[in-house]
């Protein structure tokens, strides 16, 4: 299965205050997804937020879907309300419809000035065969949600970013990476960039798996790069080859599976 990450560039956050540029850029991205043979695609962290009325933002993202036949997207974040309460959230779309959708479980500092409020359940779906979850970038960085989602056997994490302050890149592989070696999924990560809510946002877009697997051992299959000119990181996943790479170094046998089974249910 191939998959691909959004480049969300800094010289991009002004533009995309058009709407009519950031119309351009989502059929400019999916053109390409079809055109490379993609099957999933990710979008950046928060990109829903800055496109303004969310409830739009998915109806754009659901009308143009049927353009890309069997293309499953995931729509980045946004934040969605839900009677009083409003979360931050992300979905996945394909062929016209919602198949999944995530709220937050954990709130960082800044999301908790804004008022938000925690989902309480982890949903899941399958892709050509890949058990899938959404993880939003608070979750990263809380192990728990990473672990709870292996001992679901999920097999690919869709995961919008937007790390506060992650110009650092240790913090941001003290996140999605890090999960991703405690517990032998795949993970696609699209990173925001730009300043929201008085905070500076920056994450980078990758693909991941366990380190067994990757080229360099060192459990990137694709990684953006500072001086990467292109928009979108792709790969192809090969999930017997991760499942050898568990073979070898399973991290999940020797836990206590009840300490994890009644979490996020």
């Amino acid at each position: 299965m191939k998959v691909a990450s959004i480049i969300f560039k800094e010289r991009q956050f002004n533009l995309f205050q058009d709407r009519q540029y950031f119309k351009t850029k989502i059929k400019e991205w999916l053109d390409c997804c079809i055109e490379g043979g993609t099957n999933i695609v990710v979008f950046p962290g928060l990109i829903g937020y800055i496109y303004g009325n969310y409830e739009r933002y998915l109806e754009h993202v659901l009308d143009i879907s049927l353009q890309y036949k069997d293309l499953y997207i995931c729509t980045g974040s946004y934040f969605e309300t839900d009677k009083d309460e409003t979360y931050h959230s992300s979905s996945i779309i394909t062929n016209g419809r919602i198949c999944l959708s995530q709220r937050q479980l954990y709130l960082a500092k800044w999301e908790k000035k804004l008022g938000l409020s925690r989902g309480y359940e982890i949903q899941f779906t399958e892709i050509n065969g890949l058990k899938t979850a959404i993880l939003l970038t608070t979750d990263m960085f809380y192990p728990q949600v990473s672990r709870y989602l292996a001992m679901s056997k999920v097999d690919l994490v869709l995961a919008p970013s937007a790390i506060k302050d992650g110009r650092n890149m240790a913090l941001q592989i003290s996140g999605l990476w890090q999960n991703v070696q405690q517990n032998l999924f795949f993970a696609v990560e699209s990173g925001f960039k730009g300043e929201l809510f008085d905070c500076k946002f920056f994450s980078r877009s990758a693909i991941y798996g366990p380190l067994e697997m990757t080229d360099k051992d060192n459990g990137f299959i694709r990684l953006e790069k500072n001086d990467n000119e292109v928009e979108i990181l792709t790969a192809q996943l090969d999930n017997e080859k991760r499942m050898a790479a568990i073979k070898k170094f399973d991290t999940l046998k020797q836990l206590n599976i009840d300490l994890y089974k009644d979490l996020f249910r």
